[in-house]
């Protein structure tokens, strides 16, 4: 796989609440769960993508 790298620009709240999420055990540091955010995130859209236009349409 290609490694991209990305810059993220977070606020206070946002690097505390990811630091809150670490703490309990989602992911060992701010990194990791920045990469298990960006395949949560990629693994939903390629669901979406693979939905029927009808099942697509009678979630609006």
């Amino acid at each position: 796989m290609a490694e991209n790298v990305i810059k993220l620009q977070l606020n206070q709240q946002q690097l505390e609440l990811m630091d809150r999420t670490i703490a309990r055990g989602v992911a060992p540091d701010r990194i990791a769960l920045v990469r298990l955010a960006l395949r949560e995130y990629v693994a939903a859209r390629q669901a979406e993508t693979k939905a029927k236009p009808n099942d697509r349409e009678a979630q609006r």
